[in-house]
């Protein structure tokens, strides 16, 4: 699912049995740097396909864009005109490769999640840091451009139904049948030497069985 020969922190699988449409669009996208408006990176996400469309789906925010800026799944900001004789950007982008290491077993502790309803889009807004935009020295009559990237489109945890339905478990890698939960698997890190009741762990699905699908990855902003 990994492959950092091209730079991608997660490799969908185009064999994956659920796949969510992600779309990137810019809010405003005219935009006055002398204003007091905020300008956001606007993601919009739906169910695509799924074998139970009944249930939502939740997951992991991590790795892909519904992730809090920087990280790998959204390009730099280029600007795209006038032409000018050096490259124009809004640095969005992180230049030095990532440390997505952590200790925490529990990984609801350590990450975020987003839930993604049936038949509802879900919105999630990045808004970018007004010392980034003013770096930039944006100039009226300038258009830019800002796209997703291949990086970063799975994720590492998911699984079916709420955070709320999923409510009081911990969240732990997932295993194959295959690999079958060790002992230390089930190790309570509160209380070393004891064991969590395996109804209180959830494993959720492959991750490989889940993939992000680009639906509208170019917007455009246009500064006035």
């Amino acid at each position: 699912m990994t492959g950092r020969g091209d730079g991608r922190l997660i490799r969908p699988n185009p064999n994956a049995s659920v796949k969510i449409g992600i779309t990137l669009s810019a809010s405003p996208s005219t935009f006055a740097p002398a204003s007091s408006s905020s300008l956001r990176l606007v993601i919009t996400a739906h169910i695509l396909s799924t074998p139970r469309p009944a249930l939502p789906i939740t997951l992991m925010a991590y790795l892909n864009p519904f992730e809090g800026l920087p990280n790998r799944s959204i390009g730099n900001i280029r600007c795209t005109s006038p032409e000018t004789s050096r490259e124009k950007l809004i640095e969005i982008y992180p230049r030095g490769w990532p440390n997505y290491n952590t200790g925490e077993r529990d990984l609801r502790k350590k990450w975020s999640y987003v839930t993604i309803l049936p038949n509802e889009p879900l919105v999630i807004e990045h808004e970018i840091r007004r010392d980034t935009i003013n770096e930039a020295n944006l100039e009226q009559g300038e258009n830019y451009q800002v796209q997703l990237t291949n990086k970063a489109l799975g994720t590492r945890w998911w699984s079916y139904g709420t955070l709320e339905d999923l409510e009081g478990l911990e969240f732990r890698a997932w295993r194959s049948e295959d690999e079958g939960p060790s002992d230390e698997s089930w190790a309570d890190p509160e209380n070393p030497g004891e064991e969590l009741p395996r109804a209180a762990i959830c494993r959720g699905e492959n991750p490989q069985d889940l993939a992000l699908v680009i639906e509208g990855g170019t917007t455009e902003i246009a500064i006035v």
